[in-house]
């Protein structure tokens, strides 16, 4: 199945911020995490993390920016079995579908995500890269995930809970950035206002 695919024009807008905000190299398997889209290590602040949103027909794209440290407690690939345990846990939490919720009227249900993360899954990338990067001493590592999502009553969706401040208690804030059919909405969630309206 193809993730991310252009279905239709009315999610054109979606899969364009989604592609914008990874690069479409990695999309293709090229790039993963070093710097090359628009965030970088003046963006890679440890309890952070930063979060697209765009609404556009039916469509719902979620797009999710963070330091490694946040989600895993540490940047390096997985040495002891204790981080290599926790590392597959934490990448069972970022593909299970638990990390928003929606107005139920809205009926939304997801349909793909893509998770980039040299640490998570370091042998993702083309034959040709350069694997010795991969546990540098002092490099950031970074995770960028996309999620879509298909509401059936795109008008009903009135709040997003943003849950990842429950599965992942590194996070302190979350500065969102969002496009809905009525507007911008700007907002910096928290463990205690992780909830992001809509309308």
């Amino acid at each position: 199945m193809a993730y991310f695919a252009v279905q239709s024009a009315h999610r054109t807008l979606g899969v364009f911020l989604v592609g914008a905000l990874f690069g479409m190299s990695a999309w293709a398997g090229g790039d993963h995490s070093h710097g090359h889209s628009r965030h970088n290590d003046a963006a890679h602040v440890h309890g952070t993390g930063e979060m697209e949103i765009v609404q556009d027909g039916n469509g719902l794209f979620i797009s999710f920016y963070t330091p490694l440290q946040n989600v895993l407690g540490f940047e390096h690939v997985p040495r002891t079995d204790t981080e290599k345990v926790k590392a597959r846990r934490v990448t069972s939490l970022l593909k299970a579908n638990g990390l928003f919720a929606f107005s139920p009227d809205a009926q939304c249900k997801r349909t793909g995500y893509k998770l980039n993360s040299d640490v998570l899954n370091p042998h993702s990338h083309g034959p040709a890269d350069d694997h010795q990067h991969h546990d540098s001493k002092g490099e950031h590592s970074d995770l960028r995930a996309a999620y879509e999502f298909e509401c059936k009553f795109p008008a009903k969706l009135k709040v997003i809970d943003v849950r990842v401040f429950r599965q992942f208690p590194g996070f302190e804030k979350i500065e969102v950035q969002a496009l809905f059919p009525s507007g911008q909405v700007g907002a910096s969630l928290n463990p205690a206002k992780s909830t992001l309206v809509v309308q």
